[in-house]
């Protein structure tokens, strides 16, 4: 079945169904009559398969340990992945312009947006090309910078 896969030029579930539709048509006069209900359920039970791989899938990538972040914080702050999470007012060293330094790093930013909430807040990930994760630490490439609107820079 593998050399079927690899040769054919129909879509696997087309595939699929018509191997089973002609491995059924050997079966005996009683069986051979319900081999449509027999296809029908396999491909009802791959669709279900494919959709419960998929859900887990965007559930994964939705994942975040503090889902409120997930309402206000652009996506292009890589917020999906975990990378944003709240910074203590130490870490960070104002200057002018609206800019921050973030002292982990040296990396000069200018703040992304206010902070809803009166805290700070920084989204910094590097993705591990061996694992394909986005890894989240101290000294990872800040992508955006939130600090509370009471705050301005010098």
């Amino acid at each position: 079945m593998s050399d079927a896969l690899a040769n054919s030029d129909k879509p696997p579930v087309a595939l699929l169904v018509s191997t089973v539709w002609t491995h059924c048509s050997r079966l005996p006069g009683r069986l051979r009559a319900g081999r449509s209900t027999i296809v029908g359920s396999l491909v009802i039970v791959f669709v279900l398969a494919l959709l419960a791989l998929v859900g887990d899938v965007v559930a994964q990538e939705r994942y975040h340990s503090n889902p409120w972040l997930l309402s206000w914080i652009p996506a292009i702050c890589c917020v999906t992945n975990d990378c944003c999470w709240e910074i203590s007012e130490r870490e960070l060293q104002p200057l002018p312009d609206d800019q921050w330094m973030v002292l982990a790093t040296g990396q000069v930013r200018k703040r992304t947006d206010w902070s809803p909430d009166g805290r700070f807040y920084r989204c910094a990930c590097d993705r591990d090309p061996a694992t394909k994760q986005w890894i989240r630490h101290q000294g990872a490439n800040t992508r955006c910078l939130f600090v509370p609107m009471r705050m301005t820079s010098r």
